[in-house]
């Protein structure tokens, strides 16, 4: 075998061993919707996640912080896991359907002065 045969038996290795498309702008461009579209999709998924988890969390912790601060100052450790354990309860009984938000905002207002406006809160 020659030299030149040797040469050009590495460039046809080399070749298969290497693919080529051909694609049109359009279709790049498809593809490249299509990759950032998920990628939204991903980020807006996590970015949910981590509000709900973050709402969950002052849901959960900031009722217990102002009544250990301000109530229950000597017994909160007496009444504190029954009390989280409501604030759950009551929390599954809303994804249920058991209790309806906009009930809940007029109890809010009548009882504790506070309504919910669009993008804002209003106290008395």
């Amino acid at each position: 075998m020659g030299r030149a045969e040797r040469r050009r038996e590495q460039k046809q290795e080399q070749k298969s061993k290497t693919v080529t498309y051909n694609l049109t702008k359009e279709q790049l461009d498809v593809m490249v919707r299509e990759k950032i579209g998920e990628e939204l999709v991903r980020i807006k998924r996590e970015a949910t996640d981590e509000a709900v988890n973050t709402a969950l969390t002052l849901l959960l912790t900031l009722p217990l912080e102002v009544l250990m601060d301000h109530f229950w100052k000597k017994s909160y450790p007496q009444k504190i896991p029954k009390f989280a354990d409501l604030l759950i309860e009551y929390y599954e009984k809303w994804q249920d359907g058991e209790l309806d938000l906009d009930e809940l905002k007029e109890d809010l207002w009548k009882y504790g002065g506070v309504k919910f406006r669009e993008g804002q809160i209003n106290g008395k």
